[in-house]
């Protein structure tokens, strides 16, 4: 089972924000969707960031949560993805380190998915 595509299992159903967006979007388009993380793009579509629960914690901790803090002040910028055609055995790296959520990306940097460590996780309880 360890050899399953990444886009049998990603979402496709993306929350993205461009940059330059306020955090306060941010949350709220994330608490709208009920997600975890949002992704965080460029004008033409290509990734940029992105930007966890985990992050949020930490801005509201140091800063006003009030205030106008753009999405680049505190969004992933050295982000790991991955491509549809790798593999879920070769999610275990990423994944050890602590990556919560993978961005699935095509070949241009747009992302075209997101796996995170629930649907990993999801995957390989079934497979058992």
């Amino acid at each position: 089972m360890n050899d399953v595509p990444v886009d049998r299992l990603m979402s496709t159903d993306l929350t993205t924000i461009e940059r330059g967006a306020a955090a306060a979007d941010a949350a709220k388009r994330m608490r709208e969707t009920g997600v975890g993380s949002i992704l965080v793009v460029e004008p033409d579509g290509t990734l940029a960031g992105l930007i966890t629960a985990t992050d949020f914690v930490a801005l509201v901790r140091d800063n006003d949560p009030k205030d106008r803090t753009p999405v680049e002040a505190f969004m992933t910028t050295d982000v790991v993805t991955v491509g549809r055609e790798d593999t879920v055995a070769e999610l275990a790296e990423p994944t050890a380190h602590g990556y919560t959520h993978l961005p699935v990306t095509d070949a241009d940097g747009r992302p075209i998915g997101m796996v995170s460590a629930t649907d990993l996780t999801a995957h390989l309880s079934k497979a058992r």
